[in-house]
């Protein structure tokens, strides 16, 4: 292809990163340097990006090493960033996995580090936890096993550690690959 028959994208750098920062830090520099290249070859310039430690089990908290939060500088940009989110979140997953690849290249065991936009997996984790104490008060009325929709791992830890201290019920995982569901059955 010649260059007069390149078709630039508008948004996208003059100069395009050819590999991970060779200068990094460290492991959550590299990390965040890269994802910052990928917001950007994405066209995603006008984006915020904090590290911050794991809160919560949404977070990942005891996996987890940081949470990145990616936030648009303005309301436009935020509308955007839904397309990085996907389908029920598919997308970030796929997003967060390679940034942890990349950091990964460095050998030994790296940290891993997770994703957010614009609060998408806190306002889940909510999500989540409310379902859960609702199909457990169910469960307690009616005696009945309640099976959740297929989820990912993730998810599936965040409502097994909502329903862990909930009294008359426990839960399993059950299935496989994905289709791995929650059954919040009477204790």
């Amino acid at each position: 292809m010649d260059e007069e028959d390149e078709v630039i994208i508008p948004g996208t750098p003059d100069e395009l990163p050819a590999f991970p920062n060779p200068d990094a830090a460290d492991d959550l520099d590299l990390a965040g340097s890269s994802l910052r290249d990928i917001l950007t070859l994405l066209g995603y310039t006008a984006t915020e990006i904090t590290a911050r430690d794991p809160e919560t089990p949404g977070d990942g908290e005891g996996l987890i090493e940081q949470i990145f939060d990616i936030y648009g500088e303005d309301d436009d940009t935020s509308d955007e960033l839904g397309v990085l989110i996907g389908r029920r979140g598919e997308t970030l997953a796929s997003l967060q996995y390679l940034v942890n690849t990349i950091v990964s290249k460095g050998g030994n065991k790296p940290p891993v580090f997770g994703l957010d936009i614009e609060g998408y997996r806190r306002r889940r984790e909510q999500m989540l936890v409310d379902l859960a104490r609702e199909i457990a008060q169910e469960v307690r009325e009616t005696g009945d096993v309640i099976t959740l929709e297929p989820m990912p791992a993730y998810e599936r830890r965040i409502v097994h550690i909502a329903l862990r201290e909930e009294p008359g019920v426990k839960t399993e995982s059950v299935g496989s690959g994905d289709d791995r569901q929650v059954e919040v059955m009477p204790d």
